[in-house]
């Protein structure tokens, strides 16, 4: 394979076994990243899907984006969760992505613009009804909603149930 060699093991004269390599080199192909992502979330994930990718060596500002190129699958077992392996790709290549680097990768399943949502913590799952306080009137009242998407940011999306006047009452403890 074509490639940099980036570490020597070895002198010249040595004796090496067939265990211990030699030489450590990396690809001169484009680098990917591999990422675990636990079973809950596989299932939105399709191959194409688009990532915005934040290197830790240069901080939140730089954002590279790349595009999800393999989902393995079978599982991987890891703390006792399933995983599955996925390899992203950077749509462009820059001098500044190393070998080794680490990642922070958002993938973008869906996205909506002008819905409603309430923090994550408002909703109260009853079965399988899930249930939003509204306080109208001066009276605390719970309202059956529909939910759609959760953000990263701790918000869900409501589908249907309240306006966007409605205020929510969040009650600690529950």
């Amino acid at each position: 394979i074509a490639g940099i060699i980036t570490k020597r093991n070895i002198e010249p004269g040595e004796i090496i076994q067939a265990q211990n390599p030699a030489f450590t080199m990396i690809s001169e192909s484009d680098f990917e990243i591999e990422a675990n992502i636990p079973e809950a979330d596989i299932a939105k994930l399709l191959l194409g899907q688009r990532a915005t990718i934040t290197l830790d060596a240069y901080g939140d500002e730089i954002i590279f984006e790349g595009k999800v190129a393999h989902i393995d699958p079978a599982e991987t077992i890891i703390d006792g969760v399933p995983t599955y392996l996925i390899k992203i790709h950077f749509i462009k290549k820059d001098a500044r992505i190393k070998s080794g680097l680490t990642a922070n990768i958002d993938i973008l399943i869906a996205r909506r613009e002008q819905v409603i949502t309430v923090p994550t913590r408002a909703i109260v799952s009853r079965g399988t009804e899930k249930i939003v306080k509204v306080l109208k009137g001066g009276e605390v009242q719970e309202i059956e909603v529909e939910i759609g998407l959760r953000g990263s940011d701790g918000s869900t999306e409501i589908i249907q149930g309240i306006k966007e006047s409605d205020q929510i009452v969040i009650s600690d403890g529950e």
